[in-house]
């Protein structure tokens, strides 16, 4: 009888674990895995970030491009969800030559249902390029003690030797390339105008204050459209890199560049309101540009 009831309880736990599902087959099958996503992407002569939005059903990728062909925008990094298989890999080159720009990628995961990704290229355009002329350029100072050190002027209404630069012409040619940061550049000139001579930064005490002022360089170099759409400048022979914030348009473009903090304890107090003192305490500079 004792025997019969061991006989009795080793069917039943048999066919109990028989019963059970296995928790290990999806994770070792991979049945588990239903990602579809596009981790990231990029494309030759794209500029900036990609945008990649993803809700259930719905997937698009959205990026800016100064390519001139947009039958041939190359895929330069691609990286899908794990297990997951793209219709297009790195190095091949998709077509946007149609009126909304777009096309797509099929992401293909391990188990499930394939998901179409819409890709839509967006032309940059350049705000920069061209040749622009010099409509004004001035200066805020405060000493931020709130006795009336403070002001807005014409930079040659302080000191007249800048007046001779502005005629000068200032040229930004199309993007020719990207640094190792990733960073879009092109060809940067500031020629003389026709009076054929370039302002200086002479103060009437006879003060050079060329590194403040000189701000938009004179000469040929490099500027380069940074992620914010500030702009840096780097002539030749210098290393230092100038940038400036500001509003593009299409006509009319403002360069504006924060200056070091003043120096305070330089303020001359026996002529508190004087020249010398607002350059000295000058926080703020801007070129209104017009195109030509």
């Amino acid at each position: 009888m004792k025997t019969l009831k061991y006989i009795l309880v080793l069917m039943v736990a048999t066919v109990f674990f028989s019963c059970q599902k296995d928790p290990l087959k999806e994770i070792n099958d991979g049945s588990w895995n239903k990602e579809k996503n596009i981790i990231s992407i990029s494309f030759s002569d794209q500029i900036g970030k990609t945008t990649i939005v993803r809700t259930d059903t719905n997937a698009t990728i959205t990026f800016l491009d100064f390519a001139e062909d947009f039958s041939a925008i190359e895929i330069t990094s691609l990286e899908v969800s794990y297990g997951a298989t793209a219709s297009v890999a790195v190095g091949q080159k998709l077509d946007f030559n149609n009126p909304e720009k777009t096309t797509t990628i099929i992401i293909t995961p391990v188990n499930g249902e394939p998901l179409t990704w819409t890709i839509k290229a967006g032309q940059y355009v350049n705000p920069y390029k061209g040749t622009w002329g010099i409509q004004s350029f001035k200066f805020k100072w405060d000493d931020w003690n709130g006795w009336g050190l403070q002001g807005e002027a014409t930079v040659a209404s302080k000191m007249t030797s800048a007046t001779a630069g502005n005629d000068d012409i200032i040229t930004f040619s199309a993007i020719e390339g990207a640094d190792v940061s990733g960073i879009f550049y092109g060809s940067y000139e500031r020629t003389k105008g026709t009076d054929g001579a370039y302002g200086s930064y002479k103060s009437p005490a006879g003060t050079d204050w060329s590194d403040k002022f000189g701000q938009l360089p004179n000469g040929k170099g490099k500027y380069y459209i940074n992620p914010d759409n500030s702009v840096s400048i780097e002539v030749e022979g210098s290393s230092k890199k100038l940038t400036s914030v500001g509003t593009t348009a299409s006509t009319a473009t403002t360069m504006t560049y924060d200056l070091n903090a003043q120096q305070i304890w330089t303020i001359d107090w026996n002529d508190y309101y004087g020249t010398e003192n607002q350059l000295k305490m000058a926080y703020k500079i801007w070129y209104i540009l017009i195109k030509q």
